[in-house]
């Protein structure tokens, strides 16, 4: 059968390419015996895994079944030879006579996923709309005709018209889509005790994928980084390093997280580039230092999804029964004594009030974070752990909790919490009842004023209490004012002394005559008595 480690190289990076959608991974696996469950990069190793046991076995029969596998169902990754092989496994041997009239080729097996026939038995399907979809990549149409001759790489397949997918696996993220790989991979050298600079000169008219960024503005180009080139990788760039695009130095975190593998996030240097003139060459520049071992830097125009489209795409949905059931279902544990309990209504990462909330399928709690913070953070630096469990909560695990969300939409904006019962019920806490006649009364009369009306009628001083408007806090006897004789000294106060009222109806009968006023004898000589 001859040499087979560069046909095993070959399947293992069409495998490994980040654009084959994961229908069609399950679609190979099933086809082979491999399980099909799981996530993309459990299904990638499980066939590299049955390619390399092919290998190390020489079962080449096994390896010819899973390489026709491979090309029926994502014929566009795969390179002209892996082809050729699998049309030449299928025909039949030939008897005709050496100068007979050849045999026609037989067309490749119908396959069963839907992924190929989508786009009809004859005609490769279209890389866009295949891997991801969506109609807004149909300006690759434009870029290539639809009979273009397959290209091989250095580094792996080769799209046609120059589109190239990239050759690293990185770990997938709901922030951006790899499209296609701008230039070769460059490899950075161990540098345990000086500085190295890696330069990648970057020109529009020679790279196609470059021209998607001009005319969709969700085309970035990034920078990407990884500590090996086999497998599913990790963003991570060298621990001291600093980016340069034309001279100007980007502003990035190129460490993530401290200890946190995986919260490293590529670098979008899109615009601090010049696109046009196509012919201008970008510089772009890492330079680097006390490296234990190699990098592969890489440069890739990406698929940008913006966090509102993303927070619009959660559809899972928890129901306001199933949370009521649950909070009863707690309280009805004997070994628990049910108790009420507060809901925050603000979200524990911007202390803001909840817009959308939000929390992993997976949580036992009822307290729920905004959905569009908690992405943000994710962007930031992606650990995907929910800020109140510290579970792992990641994108497709998201949903909405419609018990709280009711909860939002039945409460004005000042509520900050709410009591829940242990039957499900809720309530604002500390909420004013209404008040009551009894209660409505006490209250006037410690507002008002009882200001005496008084009178002097027959020697005697009455008060008749009335009701005033004006408040105050300390109330005068009424006597003292009745009290007050014109014949007393004068106050050495600058208040206005209080009117006296004088009954003109009595007889000076009913008066006391006035007694004379005693002055003090200051040895004058003389006496003001009467005599």
């Amino acid at each position: 059968m001859g040499d087979k480690s560069a046909e095993v190289q070959s399947l293992i990076r069409t495998v490994q390419v980040p654009a084959i959608s994961k229908p069609v991974l399950q679609a190979i696996c099933a086809v082979n015996g491999i399980p099909k469950t799981g996530n993309k990069s459990d299904l990638q190793r499980r066939i590299i895994q049955q390619i390399d046991a092919c290998n190390e076995n020489r079962d080449w029969e096994r390896l010819n079944e899973i390489r026709e596998s491979i090309v029926s169902r994502a014929p566009i990754y795969v390179t002209p030879s892996l082809v050729s092989q699998t049309q030449a496994q299928s025909q039949p041997p030939s008897r005709a006579q050496p100068h007979s009239q050849p045999q026609p080729h037989r067309p490749l097996p119908a396959p069963a996923s839907p992924y190929y026939q989508a786009a009809g038995p004859h005609t490769p399907p279209n890389y866009a709309m295949a891997s991801h979809g969506q109609s807004g990549y149909g300006a690759l149409n434009g870029l290539r005709s639809q009979n273009a001759p397959f290209q091989t790489a250095q580094n792996g397949p080769r799209l046609p018209g120059g589109l190239n997918p990239p050759t690293i696996a990185y770990k997938p993220s709901p922030f951006y889509e790899l499209k296609y790989q701008v230039g070769n991979v460059r490899t950075l050298k161990v540098m345990a005790a000086h500085r190295n600079s890696e330069r990648i000169p970057v020109r529009v008219q020679d790279h196609a994928a470059l021209q998607l960024c001009l005319a969709d503005k969700t085309m970035r180009l990034m920078v990407f980084c990884a500590a090996g080139n086999t497998g599913v990788q990790d963003v991570a760039f060298p621990y001291q390093c600093e980016l340069k695009v034309n001279g100007g130095e980007i502003k990035a975190n190129l460490r993530g997280l401290k200890n946190k593998p995986g919260s490293t996030r590529p670098v979008d240097i899109t615009d601090s580039l010049r696109l046009r003139p196509p012919t201008y060459t970008n510089n772009v520049e890492l330079t680097y230092a006390l490296t234990q071992k190699k990098f592969y830097l890489s440069l890739v125009v990406c698929k940008a999804v913006p966090i509102d489209v993303l927070v619009s795409q959660i559809q899972k949905k928890i129901r306001k029964e199933s949370v009521v059931a649950e909070i009863a279902n707690k309280a009805s544990d004997p070994d628990v004594v049910a108790t009420s309990q507060n809901l925050s209504l603000k979200c524990p990462l911007s202390y803001m009030r909840l817009k959308l909330p939000c929390r992993a399928v997976s949580c036992n709690h009822i307290q729920c974070f905004d959905a569009t913070s908690y992405l943000q953070l994710q962007e930031q630096g992606p650990q995907w752990l929910c800020p109140i469990c510290n579970k792992p909560a990641p994108f497709e695990q998201l949903a909405i909790d419609e018990y709280a969300r009711d909860i939002l939409v039945r409460t004005p904006e000042s509520v900050e919490q709410v009591t829940i019962e242990p039957d499900g019920k809720w309530s604002v806490p500390g909420a004013k009842k209404e008040a009551t006649p009894t209660q409505e009364a006490s209250c006037v009369d410690d507002d008002d004023i009882v200001v005496s009306e008084i009178a002097r009628t027959g020697g005697r001083t009455t008060t008749t209490p009335s009701l005033a408007t004006a408040p105050t806090t300390h109330l005068a006897t009424p006597t003292s004012v009745a009290s007050r004789d014109t014949s007393a000294a004068p106050r050495s106060s600058s208040k206005r002394p209080a009117v006296e009222v004088i009954d003109l109806t009595l007889s000076d009968d009913d008066d006391e005559p006035p007694r004379a006023v005693k002055r003090a004898n200051y040895g004058g000589g003389y006496s003001t008595a009467p005599y």
